[in-house]
């Protein structure tokens, strides 16, 4: 009924709706509490939805719980065999659960029926296949699920029935019954499922777990059935080359620890026979290689099982002699390919060497790469790095069993690669075709993963032969590389199936060249490859590596090429020191076209100078800029110039092409070019340090006396060291202590340049030694290792350095084992000849000696000190070791090295230091020995007389006649009495690298008054000849070389 007033007690509740403004709120009020409200009915919807989902799932378990507690009770009193499997599987579905124990024992009473037999003799868990072929699919989920439950705990009192059912299911003869066509579908429904199911890594793991539990003297009887289940689907269809059972049975199987020794006789001939080695899994793992990188063999540990199963199996067993040409190929192509991908120091780590400074890491063998240095600067000082090198500390390896580093290190004896090499240089009618890639990745293999380890030299030792490395180059290289000058062949070497025997040909014709003396080198009977065979290898290694200092070392092959045993950064620097020892032979004893070695087609010579000058001068504009420097006191300079950045060889590679280039591979590029880079570098630095040669401002002044020149030397300049690259004043005092007049525009200098250059390489002062051909190097002798001694040294290289950024000539010849210093080259045994010649030639004798042992040397060398005698130790305890034919190599390396590096290292990294004060190490590392030698004192050639007179000076004559008979006269010089003319004007006898015109001061000849009764004389420090006015050809001639031969001299002007 209608109420009027409103006040209906109906119990309806209405909105209560405030219409009047009194208690109005903001809008923003208003909104805020809209919202909240809002929220909270969201909020508690959520919440009735979430109840409603809880309580559905909880119904939902609460029912699944009692179907399968009633499922498990009906199948537990269920004796039917198929009604029991289908209702395991939907049991098993979801896993154990909870029901463990309870499913266990139904899985086990399953396995117990289903092993009984009809009155036709087929097992119950078969009959069902009669009337349904789909059973087989309950058969393959139950045979999984079976398995997984012994893994669980394979030592189950059940385990031994579980394992029967199991092979009476993979048993082909249960399916005789059947059709052939219920045979096949049956068959291949159930293969596939265990295929899918991991089968072999759930065996594997079971079989572990038994082998943990070996006695000594007796094997787990549950390993031969699950050995015989390993191989029980391929009993029922022949195994296809895509069947995914075979890569677990390479990458987990044969990854278990000493897996011949762990299993039982019967498992090992049962997997002999039906999982052969050879016949299998080795030509399987060849054509599918990515299966050496999956499952256990991802990690080191892995795959060092792995290697040291397969030499269990192939060479301790005998299989691999018994398998032929093309069982050896699969075998060396796979533990090529496995060795390829272990860590830097895996070798020394099976070796049993392992570093000190490494850590252990949760006890795995784990190993991060780390940068190597190539052979390079040894010479102390700042060396700032620019390459991003990884810094993080290594971890340590935890020590590996000596079962299994025994058997590793067999791949690496001499017996070994001899079994392997013989097929090489004998090959067979069946010897496959890819033998010698496979031969040569196996080997590139092995000295990639020894590297560090004394098995490194050991492989080499053994590759040595000439049959194999001329086998190796005819067949496997020589015709391979036509277009190796083009920038794609490099571009793409990771991805070429040649690469391998390249690289294998290149690591052990470079261990040759090292270990070879030059007779035997240069013999046909000895050298395996001819003069033009060598000269096409190392045109092959010249372009590659030219393209990879151009083009870099990213590369774009792919990560399985068959190059990629090593990255593209040490094949580049691997066919470096092959290019770099061949050089070094040529200059010994030229075979090679002087041209040969140069890359000019591929060089815009022109601008390649410009190009290498602005990326030098780029290494050190961030540091200078805006900087004003005093160079008259090297305390005050910056770090830069106080000492250039010493980049290494290898830095200079990631830093600049062409840098890069002309420090790792400077015969490339011609002499005259490189000359010409040595100058423009010398003119930017001087521009980079506003040195100017007219200013005041940037001079250093020293006062010599005549008498003292080396120790005033010394005394005034010593100190200076980069300073020194100012202009220097000299001003001398005579023997009465006045000082002399006169201004030194630079002459004076030179002068003291010269007079100083004979005085301190003087082999009377002790510091130098001389070989027989005259050329010097430091003084071996403890007495020149003094602390005092070596502060003349470092002063003697600034003062050559000077004489080098100056560009004047020094007339001085080192030896060129002391110039490999410079350049952080090594020394060879032929450098030891110009040293000592009766040892070279005892080493000689016992580098071909038939036993060595006969000899009774060891790793110890005696030095005469004053006449008491030392014995020192070339190696930690080396008087106690024997030198044998095994190190006699190593030996003959340690000598030399000691004589040649050792000895004098001390004195030759003071010069050197002193040396790179002035001359940047980069720059002297774009030229070899001979180069340096050139560099410093001329060009060994025939002196032109007629650039002579284009870049001369003629001045004061009152006319034409004596100079014209001057010009007639040396024209009709012997090229030793032209040689005598340079060294009277100059003090050098040889021309300057680039020829007259590059002379500084200018060659000059000057009247010297009519008195034809005086001989000619000269100012060596203004290269100026001061010539009488003589008349006749006769007179000039003989005054002439009366002058240049009497060894009279200089005076000044």
């Amino acid at each position: 009924m209608f109420d009027p007033d409103f006040s209906s007690s109906s119990s309806t509740k209405y909105n209560d709706i405030n219409l009047s403004t009194s208690q109005s709120t903001s809008s923003t009020a208003l909104l805020s509490n809209i919202r909240v409200e809002r929220e909270l009915r969201e909020r508690k919807k959520k919440e009735q939805n979430c109840a409603i989902t809880i309580q559905r799932i909880w119904r939902g378990r609460r029912i699944a719980r009692r179907f399968r507690d009633d499922l498990i009770s009906r199948l537990e009193d269920d004796d039917d065999v198929e009604r029991v499997g289908r209702g395991l599987v939907v049991l098993l579905r979801e896993g154990w659960g909870r029901d463990r124990g309870r499913l266990e024992a139904l899985v086990g009473n399953w396995c117990e029926k289903a092993l009984k037999k009809d009155h036709d003799g087929i097992h119950r868990s078969i009959l069902p296949l009669s009337k349904d072929a789909d059973w087989s699919i309950i058969l393959g989920l139950l045979s999984a699920r079976t398995l997984q439950l012994v893994n669980l705990n394979p030592i189950l009192t059940s385990t031994p029935v579980l394992l029967a059912a199991l092979e009476s299911v993979f048993d082909p003869l249960s399916y005789s019954h059947l059709s052939q066509e219920t045979q096949n579908y049956a068959k291949e429904i159930l293969v596939g499922i265990v295929e899918s199911r991991s089968w072999v890594e759930t065996i594997v793991q079971s079989i572990e777990q038994l082998v943990a539990l070996n006695l000594p003297k007796k094997k787990h009887p549950h390993l031969v059935p699950l050995t015989r289940l390993l191989t029980a689907p391929f009993s029922l269809i022949s195994p296809a080359s895509t069947s995914p059972l075979f890569p677990p049975l390479i990458n987990h199987l044969l990854a278990i620890p000493s897996l011949p020794s762990s299993l039982p006789i019967p498992a090992l001939s049962h997997l002999s026979t039906h999982l052969n080695l050879f016949t299998l899994l080795l030509p399987y793992a060849s054509q599918n290689p990515q299966v050496l990188k999956e499952g256990r063999l991802q990690n080191e540990i892995g795959k060092t099982y792995f290697l040291a199963n397969l030499t269990t199996f192939g060479i301790t067993g005998g299989m691999l002699s018994r398998f032929g040409a093309g069982g050896i190929s699969n075998w060396m192509n796979v533990i090529g390919n496995v060795l390829k991908d272990v860590n830097e120091g895996w070798g020394k780590w099976v070796d049993g060497l392992l570093d000190d400074d490494d850590m252990e890491m949760n006890g795995m063998p784990i190993m991060i790469d780390s940068d190597e240095e190539d052979e390079e600067d040894q010479n102390d000082g700042p060396s700032n790095k620019v390459v991003p090198i990884k810094q993080n500390k290594q971890p340590r390896r935890i020590q590996l069993p000596k079962a299994i580093s025994n058997k590793v290190v067999i791949l690496a004896t001499p017996q070994h690669l001899s079994t392997l090499t013989t097929h090489i240089i004998q090959p067979s009618s069946k010897t496959p075709q890819s033998f010698i890639n496979d031969f040569s990745m196996f080997c590139a293999g092995l000295l990639s993963a020894f590297r560090g380890s004394p098995k490194w030299e050991n492989v080499l030792d053994s590759l040595l032969s000439k049959g194999l490395i001329r086998r190796i180059w005819r067949e496997g290289v020589r015709g391979r590389w036509m277009g190796s000058d083009q920038r794609e062949v490099w571009d793409g070497f990771s991805d070429n199936a040649d690469a391998p025997a390249l690289i294998l040909l290149t690591y052990v014709y470079n261990h040759y060249l090292l270990l070879t003396p030059d007779d035997e080198f240069f013999s046909t009977t000895s050298n395996a490859l001819s003069t033009d065979e060598i000269l096409e290898l190392a045109g092959i290694w010249r372009d590659l590596a030219f393209w990879g200092y151009m083009n870099g070392v990213s590369g774009n092959g792919s990560s399985s090429g068959p190059a990629t045993t090593m990255g593209k950064e040490e094949i580049r620097g691997l066919f470096t020191r092959g290019v770099t020892r061949v050089v070094e032979r040529n200059a010994r004893r030229q075979f090679a076209d002087p041209d040969f070695w140069t890359m000019k087609s591929q060089l815009d010579l022109r601008g390649f100078v410009e190009a290498a000058v602005f990326e030098d001068a780029e290494l050190t504009s961030a540091n200078n800029e805006g900087m004003d420097i005093e160079m008259n006191d090297s305390s005050s300079l910056p770090r830069w110039a106080r000492a250039r950045q010493r980049f290494t060889k290898r830095q200079m590679a990631y830093i600049s092409p062409r840098l890069g280039l002309l420090n790792n591979l400077p015969m490339s590029v011609p002499f005259q070019t490189r000359l010409e880079v040595f100058r423009k570098f010398i003119e930017s630095d001087q521009d980079r340090l506003g040195l100017d040669y007219h200013s005041r401002r940037q001079r250093n002044y020293a006062k010599i006396r005549r008498s003292h020149i080396a120790q005033d030397g010394f005394d005034e300049l010593g100190h200076l060291g980069p300073a020194l690259k100012s202009r220097i004043e000299i001003t001398f005092v005579d023997q009465h202590g006045m000082t002399e007049a006169g201004i030194d525009g630079g002459g004076l200098f030179k002068e003291f340049l010269t007079n100083l250059s004979k005085e301190v390489f003087d082999t009377n002062r002790g510091l130098w030694l001389a070989t027989d051909q005259n050329e010097l190097y430091p003084n071996p002798h403890s007495y020149a290792t003094e602390p005092h001694q070596l502060e003349w040294y470092r002063f003697i290289g600034q003062v050559l350095g000077k004489a080098m950024y100056e560009g004047m000539l020094v007339d001085v010849s080192f030896a060129d084992f002391f110039l490999a210093k410079w350049l952080g080259r090594q020394s060879y045994l032929d450098d030891l000849s110009s040293l000592d010649k009766e040892l070279y030639k005892g080493l000689i004798i016992l580098k071909n000696y038939p036993k060595p042992e006969e000899l009774a040397l060891n790793f110890a060398i005696t030095e005469d000190d004053f006449g008491v005698k030392r014995t020192i130790d070339l190696v930690p305890n080396g008087s106690e070791i024997a030198v044998t034919a095994e190190n006699r190599h190593e030996y003959i390396q340690l000598v030399c090295k000691y004589k040649l590096d050792r000895q004098i290292s001390a004195q030759s990294r003071a010069f050197f230091n002193g040396l790179s004060d002035l001359i940047d190490a980069k720059w002297l590392r774009m030229f070899d020995q001979q180069e340096l030698q050139q560099l410093i004192g001329g060009e060994e050639t025939s002196i032109d007389i007629d650039d002579l007179r284009a870049h001369c000076s003629v001045d004061g004559f009152p006319n034409d006649t004596t100079p014209r008979l001057f010009w007639k006269v040396v024209k009709g010089f012997t090229q030793e009495q032209r040689r005598a003319l340079l060294r009277f004007v100059t003090s050098c006898s040889r021309p300057p690298l680039l020829g007259f015109g590059y002379l500084y001061p200018k060659f000059g000849v000057k009247f010297n008054g009519n008195d034809t009764s005086r001989l000619p004389s000269a100012s060596a420090c203004f290269n100026l000849l001061k010539l009488p006015g003589y008349t006749t050809e006769q007179s000039l001639r003989t005054k002439l070389l009366q002058a240049i031969t009497s060894g009279a001299g200089f005076d000044m002007s």
